[in-house]
């Protein structure tokens, strides 16, 4: 069965008949089969009649005394017509979306975003290097990373981090310059402290006289390697103490946890999509890599309601979505897992987490709460300076 929807398109006109006599040419219409959708009598004289345009073509063979004109056109005949009407605009508008299209895929400008005059000079060399540069042809998501590393590659000692982002037709290149870690230098005599109340796990001195031993408890601000060195007469000699101090440091942490988990994150690939929305269809022009899930901003170039049609610029923004549902045991330990991850990233220093304990846990309908009790592994020390003056002690 024909979709009613789609009989909408089909080739129908509506005629209007003059003549002597119209009933009798009715009769003979329906005589030669002809189907008439629809009769609209409008006088003895004059008649009304929707039919498919092909009824039409056979209608005119037909037709002696009677004169026949078309009042209107419905479906594809109508769209045809107004096809070739409007011809030229057509063309202009398909050279349109193509120059747009086209337009849309080159880069006019790059914006690298840096205080350093010099840091930005070595990343415009850096990408002309690699063929980003205004007038250009924007590059894949896959080679902007792949040129990211090598200019990292290619630049250790200067940059830390890189990254290239596409905003429309620009390209913003951001840049964190690598900082020497210059704070063991800082001082020409100085001794290494504990920052934290901790039990101490390992202490690696490079210079300096260890104090304090692996399994000391030390209060923050405790000397764990001396600047001082002591000599068997007692007297003590300044000099620049360096290692590393690690310890086991606690926390008490308090986190809520969803049992229904929902998570859209952007992967940082974007893309502008043209789409020909048209009979509720919905066609992506030119669009080879389709995005699984993505969020997108659109906006509407062209549009006609009498074709129910119309061309949207479509900017999509590519996700990644997760919806789960977990039992106790999985948000347990989803929430302690989060909370690890929580806690190393707030705490750098932090070496590992060496224990996680439940202090207490309430729940609902929703939601689980947990109090943990942490211990970690982490870089304590810190270096103080101290008086270069020479320690002597009278032993007499």
């Amino acid at each position: 069965m024909k979709n009613k929807y789609f009989e909408k398109f089909d080739s129908i006109i509506k005629i209007k008949i003059t003549g002597i006599n119209i009933d009798n040419y009715i009769r003979r219409i329906i005589k030669r089969k002809i189907n008439i959708i629809k009769l609209i009598p409008v006088s003895h004289k004059e008649a009304h009649l929707i039919l498919k345009y092909q009824d039409y073509q056979k209608l005119t063979k037909y037709n002696t005394i009677y004169k026949l004109s078309i009042i209107e056109e419905y479906g594809s005949i109508k769209i045809k017509n107004n096809i070739k009407k409007n011809t030229i605009l057509l063309i202009f508008i398909l050279i349109s979306i193509f120059i747009i299209i086209t337009l849309s895929k080159i880069i006019f400008s790059i914006d690298i975003i840096h205080s350093d005059k010099k840091i930005r000079t070595l990343i415009s060399n850096e990408l002309n290097k690699y063929g980003i540069k205004k007038y250009t042809f924007k590059k894949s998501y896959e080679q902007l990373e792949e040129i990211e590393d090598k200019i990292l590659e290619n630049n250790k000692d200067n940059l830390e981090w890189i990254e290239i982002e596409e905003y429309g037709t620009k390209y913003i290149v951001r840049i964190e310059e690598r900082k020497l870690n210059t704070q063991e230098e800082k001082y020409q005599y100085q001794s290494i402290i504990s920052t934290k109340n901790a039990i101490i796990t390992e202490v690696d001195a490079i210079s300096g006289e260890i104090v304090k031993n692996v399994n000391d408890y030390v209060k923050k601000g405790d000397t764990v390697i001396s600047g001082y060195i002591t000599h068997p007469d007692n007297s003590q000699t300044p000099t620049m103490a360096k290692g590393t101090v690690y310890g086991e440091v606690w926390y008490t942490i308090k986190v809520d946890y969803p049992y229904v988990y929902q998570e859209e994150t952007l992967t940082g690939r974007s893309k502008t999509v043209y789409v020909l929305n048209f009979i509720n269809k919905r066609i992506s022009l030119f669009d080879f890599d389709k995005y699984k899930s993505f969020k997108s901003k659109d906006t509407i170039l062209l549009s006609s309601n009498l074709l129910n049609i119309n061309l949207v610029k479509e900017k999509q923004y590519e996700v990644t979505v997760i919806d789960e549902v977990y039992t106790e045991d999985e948000v347990i330990n989803k929430a302690i897992d989060y909370s690890k991850e929580k806690l190393q990233n707030e705490n750098p220093n932090i070496k590992e987490i060496k224990d996680v304990k439940i202090l207490s846990q309430q729940s609902n309908d929703s939601t689980i709460t947990l109090n943990l009790f942490i211990k970690a592994i982490e870089d304590i020390g810190s270096i103080i300076p101290i008086d270069p003056i020479d320690k002597n002690t009278d032993t007499e």
